[in-house]
């Protein structure tokens, strides 16, 4: 009897299905990499003085993205055996988030590597930093924001908005990383700042 109660509790009024956690897990990670992006920025770009009064980027979201894949296969795979409840129909397509999850950890890999460059010994002057500080906040923030349309778009399951509306910023981030690389600004810098810069643009 008491079993019975509890397999009708844990299925009808107090449900927890792999499927649900399993979705809202994966539309958080885009938030979660997208405030990471502006994190990074923000300390990059932070003057020295404020360095020594205020905390550093956080990168705990990026290591669990990172290390959250073998979570992700358990729940799709719970998920699979679940019936069908909400928008989760017997043959939704999970293996589409096990997809988004890998490109997902790709990304917060690259963030991670940020971090070296954060906190690398070999800095360049902080004129040089200011004169590429609009540039890269410009693509940290069209990236946030691409992060963020993305992971809303997922939790609401609804179509992100048109192609045509997202493809311009694309171009827009391509075309200022390539300025900010460019030989004409950084081949009148010396071998060590032009390298703390392109390793930061890079990462």
């Amino acid at each position: 009897m008491g079993f019975s109660v509890c397999i009708f509790t844990s299925l009808f009024i107090f449900p927890m299905w792999a499927s649900d956690e399993l979705h809202y897990s994966v539309a958080s990670k885009f938030e979660n990499l997208a405030c990471c992006i502006e994190g990074c920025l923000e300390e990059y770009f932070r003057i020295i003085e404020e360095k020594e009064n205020q905390p550093v980027a956080n990168f705990n979201s990026c290591k669990s993205v990172l290390h959250s894949k073998s979570n992700e296969e358990s729940m799709a795979n719970f998920a699979r055996w679940e019936p069908w409840h909400g928008k989760f129909g017997l043959s939704y397509p999970w293996d589409k988030y096990l997809q988004i999850g890998e490109v997902l950890r790709e990304l917060a890999a690259t963030i991670l590597s940020l971090k070296g460059c954060l906190r690398s010994p070999r800095q360049p002057s902080s004129s040089l930093r200011q004169s590429i500080k609009e540039p890269c906040e410009m693509v940290g923030s069209s990236l946030a924001w691409t992060l963020k349309e993305l992971g809303e778009s997922t939790k609401n399951m609804k179509r992100c908005r048109p192609k045509a509306s997202i493809a311009p910023k694309l171009q827009s981030m391509k075309l200022e990383l390539s300025l900010v690389t460019s030989p004409s600004k950084l081949g009148r810098q010396g071998n060590g700042e032009g390298l703390a810069i392109s390793s930061f643009v890079f990462s």
